[in-house]
């Protein structure tokens, strides 16, 4: 592994998203190195345990990654500030490794842990550009560096590798590849298009990049009609990755966005306040399954054991609630295994919602949530209650990433079971809206509304993205409110729409047993201790929510781009929305929390044809 990165900086949470592991960071003066594998991340023999100081705690979201630890990606220190964690830097590799002299063309492969290598100069003349480098005639003068090349392979399994250019060469020119040939590049000539970027070998051998990143129904990708297949090439793991694959490889360039995607879980984190269990009971229980769990065998739980450990703990300390502890030790030792501590993300966001519609923490807790009926407010009929959430605490986990699209496999991000994901937390401040369920479910139930849906669900079934799931509709109208929301907000709120984020309290398909909850919190969350600059909270008070909610159904009834895209048939990938598109609904990546799909302005507003089909469609009338 190389340590690039020792004289390149990169934010902390910046690792989790969009630089994490894998990713290809582009960094200043043509440089470009892949971010390591976690295998290579605290390789000084750094052990954690709950004190260290990049441990974040976060009980609830660790039960629902199997007991997985979250670390902070580790920030640069000097030995004069901190002896036990100087030097500490992320591990990188180079990629690509095909290398060119930007003045003659020359062209290298780079060793993914060599330095950064100027062109050495053999006096070998491109004829395109008439120079040439060479020690000769530099005058006194440094070589130029090596540039990176732009183009890469990636197949759907989340393997990587350099476009093979010695063999798209030789292919295509009908040669073959000996140990004598070497490459050289060349650009221009009449287009700036990919014919103008020319490959010529010593051989003879010359091929441009026409026609590499098509890919053609039947017939497979350029690289297949070339017989070259994925080798299953893992350079952020190593050497020690394993190798091998065959499937068919797409060719990108190394800046696109679909090279990477990564999976990261949010979780809000609800601490155990007060009205739950106190902090000494916490301790107690934690002390307990800790005690008991590795001598504790599925379905043998020595119950009496217990008993014993929580009386004596609270002869200790009286302020121990011994019925709570010795209930809450038993559950987890018997949910310790990760296959049962797994939740399904409905059942883990129901843990989030019944909180966030209270009234619990104080302003000094991690917590801090305070809850109004939606009679306290005017005119806001369709809601059930607003909660102003002074203070909140976000865990982002890193669990994997993607490629060429977000429904392809997760790659593995280290060699070894490593009991540790990186994270962060973030401190932060939002709104929280319930609805009415059951006037969600009413309504949801008009034909003409699942008529609707079942457009977005055709073209999702139509590109292989869902099976027999059926879409829920409340689902679609909630996120494309919170949409209409976000930006009606950051015209208020002093945050930018790209800084507020969603969470949508809502099943995304309608099955039997669904957990019942319906809401959104918007919030906004950051690094800083702070996090908040009470622009949000300050909005949703009664006599300010009510003008901003009026703003976005207002705005949402037209569209620059209308009637094209209130009448759309289908639009963004795999025809996923209906009417939602950039000049309406659509948010930064950063903002939704779903890709930006499952959007339509005609469920809230109703479409030309018949406006009744949406939620909305007489709010401002009332």
């Amino acid at each position: 592994m190389a340590d690039d990165f020792n004289k390149y900086s990169i934010r902390r949470d910046a690792l989790i998203s969009p630089w994490g592991v894998g990713a290809i960071v582009p960094f200043p003066e043509d440089e470009s190195l892949m971010v390591a594998g976690l295998d290579y991340w605290f390789r000084n023999g750094h052990t954690f345990n709950e004190d260290d100081e990049f441990i974040i705690i976060d009980e609830r979201l660790s039960k629902r990654l199997g007991g997985k630890v979250f670390v902070s990606p580790p920030d640069f220190r000097t030995f004069k500030q901190d002896m036990a964690h100087a030097d500490m830097k992320i591990p990188a590799v180079r990629f690509p490794l095909w290398h060119y002299c930007p003045v003659c063309g020359n062209m290298e492969k780079i060793g993914p842990s060599s330095d950064r290598r100027r062109c050495p100069g053999d006096n070998r003349r491109n004829s395109s550009k008439g120079t040439y480098c060479s020690n000769n005639n530099v005058k006194g003068k440094k070589l130029p560096y090596m540039v990176p090349e732009r183009f890469i392979a990636i197949c759907e399994d989340g393997h990587i590798e350099d476009f093979p250019i010695m063999e798209w060469v030789h292919a295509k020119s009908g040669k073959e590849i000996t140990d004598r040939c070497k490459l050289y590049r060349s650009t221009g000539g009449s287009s700036a298009s990919l014919s103008g970027i020319r490959y010529t070998c010593t051989c003879g051998a010359s091929a441009n990049m026409s026609g590499a990143f098509s890919r053609d129904t039947g017939y497979g990708s350029a690289l297949d009609k070339i017989g070259y297949r994925c080798s299953g090439n893992q350079p952020w793991l190593g050497e020690k990755a394993e190798k091998g694959c065959g499937k068919s490889l797409s060719v990108l360039q190394r800046g696109a966005s679909n090279v990477w995607f990564a999976d990261i879980i949010s979780s809000v984190y609800i601490p155990w306040l007060p009205k739950y269990k106190n902090q000494n009971t916490k301790d107690c229980i934690k002390k307990g399954v800790k005690k008991f769990a590795s001598s504790t065998n599925a379905g043998e739980i020595d119950v009496e054991l217990i008993k014993k450990y929580v009386s004596m703990m609270q002869e200790i300390d009286d302020d121990i609630d011994s019925s709570q502890a010795l209930e809450e030790i038993i559950a987890t030792l018997r949910n310790a295994s990760a296959e049962n501590a797994i939740q399904t993300d409905d059942e883990y966001r129901k843990q989030e919602f019944d909180v966030l519609i209270s009234t619990v923490g104080k302003p000094d807790n991690e917590l801090y949530v305070k809850n109004y009926k939606a009679s306290e407010y005017k005119d806001l009929n369709f809601l059930k209650s607003v909660s102003l959430v002074h203070k909140l605490r976000e865990t982002r986990a890193f669990t994997g990433f993607r490629r060429i699209s977000p429904e392809n496999a997760v790659a593995k991000i280290s060699i070894d079971d490593i009991p540790w994901l990186p994270a962060v937390k973030n401190s932060g401040e939002g709104i929280m809206f319930e609805f009415h369920y059951e006037a969600l479910v009413k309504w949801a139930k008009n034909p003409k509304v699942q008529a609707r849906v079942q457009i977005i669900e055709n073209n999702l079934r139509g590109c292989g993205q869902i099976q027999q799931e059926t879409l829920n509709p409340i689902y679609i109208l909630l996120h494309t409110f919170a949409h209409c929301l976000i930006t009606a907000l950051s015209n208020e709120s002093g945050y930018s729409n790209a800084s507020i984020r969603e969470k949508i309290y809502c099943s995304k398909f309608a099955t039997d047993d669904i957990p019942i909850m319906a809401g959104i919190l918007i919030y906004t969350a950051s690094g800083d201790s702070e996090g908040s600059l009470g622009g949000l909270v300050r909005q949703g008070m009664s006599g300010r929510i009510e003008s901003v909610i009026q703003r976005a159904i207002h705005d949402a009834q037209w569209c620059a781009a209308d009637p094209v895209c209130i009448q759309s048939p289908g639009q963004g990938q795999y025809g996923c929305n209906l009417a939602a598109c950039h000049n309406c609904a659509l948010l930064p990546e950063t903002s939704c929390e779903n890709k930006n799909m499952l959007l339509d302005r005609g469920l809230l507003i109703g479409t030309l044809d018949d406006n009744t089909i949406g939620y909305f469609f007489d709010y401002e009338k009332n």
